[in-house]
């Protein structure tokens, strides 16, 4: 238990000096990018329908000359309705690259296309299983972090700080691989076809390992449905045009390719959000639509403050220092040892002194006993 209880303080005094000298909302570092890295493979279809085994790629952004071990990981996916694009876009590229030169390690993922099932039988069933392949490979490649993790530890990545997000069709992938993560969720129409795609996981690659990850970065994309989103949910910050005619800003249909379907856009997500008092964050690009980002400067400024609170975990709870959202006697030990090593913690100084003392645990034991 006192071994348990160190580490956890040292794991959180680490955490706090990390994110010291502006780390992660800064651009530090100059980058090294890692191209064409396998991450997986699965079926896909031609564009006359014909089936055929794709291996999926990726880069990958690190800050150079970075002497972290445990560093946060996002993700980012490019947009083109699901029928074109990729890791290389432009937008992605800069993203990927502001990221990293901030001090995280960034990827650019290639996922499957479905230029097959969207252009010649453009439906709603259709477009759930064209987002669902994007889902699956986004899953993939988490997972391959996580296994390299275990394995080799080639990335130095935290696998407790993982986050993914995109543009357009890439938003969606990233939203929907968040909030839809319950059998009872996928549509109906679905069903027949749910072992045979892989369920919510899919068969890109890396199975055995998990898939979660922990906030997500929202450009111009759309949940196929609120109710999706439960108290506690994964934090998202979103970046959307009010008059956004591709992916709706509010609940309104999509109509490319003839398609209309109905989805919830960032600011129903972000009113969502907001009613089951979860963290999340909208920027709206007022009488704009559906591509309003220059050169994604300000685009990563937004959301990476958004991500700062939790990559440092910056939203403390007063006497929590383990920082497990309760507070209790693992509190009060990890308080005492806090004095005992002269060392200071925001979240242990209960009167707000600026010092931590026996005074501390005091009123750390009478909130307690008081609870």
């Amino acid at each position: 238990m006192k071994k348990i209880i160190l580490l956890t303080f040292i794991s959180i005094c680490f955490l706090q000096e990390e994110c010291d000298n502006s780390r992660y909302i800064t651009e530090n570092f100059n980058v090294d990018i890692q191209y064409e890295v396998q991450y997986g493979e699965n079926i896909n279809q031609s564009i006359l329908g014909s089936e055929y085994y794709e291996s999926l790629y990726m880069d990958i952004y690190t800050p150079e000359n970075d002497t972290f071990n445990e560093r946060p990981l996002i993700f980012f996916l490019f947009g083109g309705s699901f029928i074109g694009g990729s890791k290389s876009s432009p937008d992605i590229v800069a993203l990927c690259t502001n990221y990293a030169k901030m001090g995280y390690v960034a990827v650019a993922i290639d996922y499957r296309l479905s230029q097959h099932l969207l252009l010649f039988n453009p439906n709603e069933e259709s477009a759930y299983k064209a987002a669902m392949k994007a889902i699956h490979d986004l899953k993939a490649a988490i997972r391959y972090f996580k296994m390299n993790d275990e394995l080799y530890d080639d990335y130095k990545i935290d696998i407790d700080r993982v986050y993914a997000g995109g543009y357009s069709a890439g938003a969606i992938a990233a939203i929907n691989a968040a909030y839809l993560n319950e059998y009872d969720e996928i549509p109906v129409f679905l069903y027949d076809d749910y072992d045979d795609f892989g369920g919510l996981e899919g068969f890109s690659g890396n199975q055995g390992y998990d898939s979660s990850f922990h906030g997500i970065v929202n450009l111009s994309g759309a949940v196929g449905n609120r109710d999706w989103i439960v108290e506690d949910d994964i934090p998202i910050v979103s970046m959307h045009g009010d008059q956004d005619d591709v992916v709706p800003y509010d609940d309104d249909l999509v109509t490319l390719f003839g398609l209309n379907m109905l989805v919830d856009g960032s600011f129903i997500i972000h009113e969502r959000m907001l009613e089951l008092d979860n963290y999340t964050a909208l920027h709206t690009y007022e009488n704009q639509g559906h591509s309003p980002y220059n050169n994604m400067n300000f685009e990563t400024e937004f959301s990476s403050s958004f991500l700062y609170e939790l990559v440092c975990n910056s939203n403390f709870m007063l006497g929590d220092l383990n920082q497990d959202y309760i507070i209790n006697i693992s509190d009060v030990v990890l308080l005492i040892n806090l004095i005992l090593s002269n060392n200071y913690m925001e979240s242990g100084d209960m009167n707000n002194d600026e010092n931590v003392n026996v005074q501390d645990v005091i009123i750390l034991v009478q909130s307690i006993l008081n609870s």
